[in-house]
């Protein structure tokens, strides 16, 4: 959904008028902080798949810790409109993958008539430990849960949360904006006297 919601962001940018070479000149607040963070998640993900015995072990701390690096970039930047977006989507995918002990609840109903049997496998014997059952989930996390999935015309098969899709809408109207931005807002003028030496614009 993420690579969606940016990929749409330039089509919609780009119908808009608005230049495809801005986005590689936008920097976040503290963007060293982003590329840790998702470094962070993106490592322990791996490693879970894996099964490294310690990323299993420790995969809250880590899961927070790049949350934590996270919420500082998405607070700092919080002046762009379109960042509250991914800030709620983000919480609430935080507060699904916390309140279950590191681990994101998923459908499995959902899974089973859409024919993801390779993620299905992968859970009964226990090779995905950042996912569990949505029925195993703690409480209100069943409805933070990825319990959406692509139409079944679409390509790409995905399952996705209510905070993904936020984060994907955030981004989406993010690029978009991004791209139609213009590096100086307020043309230069010059300065003028008159014949008193007063300054006049």
């Amino acid at each position: 959904m993420i690579f969606e919601g940016i990929v749409l962001g330039i089509i919609i940018g780009k119908l808009r008028g608005g230049k495809i070479n801005n986005i590689g000149k936008f920097m976040f607040r503290t963007s060293f902080l982003l590329v840790f963070s998702l470094m962070l998640q993106l490592g322990t993900s791996i490693l879970i798949s894996l099964g490294y015995e310690k990323a299993i072990e420790y995969k809250l701390i880590l899961y927070i810790a790049s949350y934590i690096m996270l919420f500082v970039v998405l607070f700092l930047n919080l002046h762009k409109k379109s960042i509250w977006l991914v800030l709620i989507g983000t919480i609430l995918n935080f507060a699904a993958i916390v309140l279950n002990g590191g681990s994101m609840p998923i459908d499995t109903k959902l899974l089973a008539e859409r024919g993801f049997v390779n993620i299905l496998k992968s859970l009964e014997i226990g090779a995905m430990q950042n996912y569990i059952s949505i029925s195993e989930a703690n409480s209100f996390t069943v409805y933070l849960a990825k319990k959406f999935v692509t139409p079944e015309w679409y390509p790409i098969k995905q399952f996705f949360s209510i905070g993904d899709i936020l984060i994907a809408v955030g981004l989406l109207f993010l690029v978009q904006s991004i791209m139609q931005s213009k590096k100086h807002r307020y043309s230069s003028r010059v300065l003028k006297f008159d014949s008193h030496g007063k300054m006049r614009l």
